[in-house]
């Protein structure tokens, strides 16, 4: 499990009057399950940049159990994130003509990190999912099986954080349901830190602490009431 620790942390963009993005100090347990919202433009997409290391922190600190990413080269956020971070996106970023099993290990191909037990683990975590024919061409799944089949790979190799981004925004009821368990069960069962954009209240209720983002600054920090398992 990681924690997260950020202070003074500000993101500026050219041509823009005020930061996209200010936080002062925001800490987040290791084990955490939280929910990001707010509306368009108010700075939840360049939150999930920074901490993910997809994007530099210019000015402040970002720490996952005190290692500041916010000083690492690019490369070295790279693999940081690669080790560490499971990122669901809500474009899959899934490849086709691969099939869902194949899609699953190929980061892992990539770094040369296919042993055979990562490919037992991307078996089984396709069967958790409810994937059955591991080797169907990805092209010829529904929206539910693929955003399934990203999660399979986000969590491959077991990092201690997960961020989703807008995970179930583009699914019918029934499969963001599905996706919905699939992310909550699996964070409890590899004791990840979950942190969720979401604006479905069927996600955000079973979570734990909601943070509401406006104009670049976290305005509200609260607790779920009556958050579900």
């Amino acid at each position: 499990m990681l924690d997260l620790e950020i202070e003074h942390l500000a993101m500026t963009f050219p041509g823009l009057s005020a930061p996209a993005l200010a936080i002062d100090n925001l800490s987040i347990a290791a084990g955490s399950r939280v929910v990001v919202t707010g509306a368009s433009g108010s700075g939840k997409s360049t939150f999930v940049n920074l901490v993910t290391g997809l994007e530099r922190v210019r000015e402040g600190r970002v720490r996952w159990n005190g290692e500041d990413i916010a000083a690492l080269s690019e490369g070295r956020r790279d693999r940081f994130r690669a080790a560490n971070i499971g990122l669901v996106m809500q474009e899959f970023h899934l490849f086709p003509g691969l099939s869902a099993v194949e899609n699953v290990l190929l980061p892992a191909r990539l770094a040369r990190a296919a042993t055979s037990a990562v490919i037992e683990r991307a078996h089984n975590l396709l069967e958790i999912a409810g994937v059955g024919r591991t080797w169907q061409k990805i092209e010829t799944m529904s929206r539910g099986e693929m955003q399934r089949v990203a999660i399979a790979r986000a969590l491959l190799r077991r990092p201690g954080v997960i961020v989703a981004d807008e995970p179930t925004a583009s699914l019918d009821a029934e499969s963001g349901d599905a996706v919905g368990d699939l992310l909550l069960d699996l964070a409890a069962t590899e004791g990840s830190t979950l942190i969720v954009v979401s604006h479905d209240p069927r996600i955000v209720g079973r979570l734990d602490r909601r943070l509401i983002f406006q104009s670049g600054h976290i305005v509200e920090d609260s607790t779920i009431k009556g958050a579900a398992a």
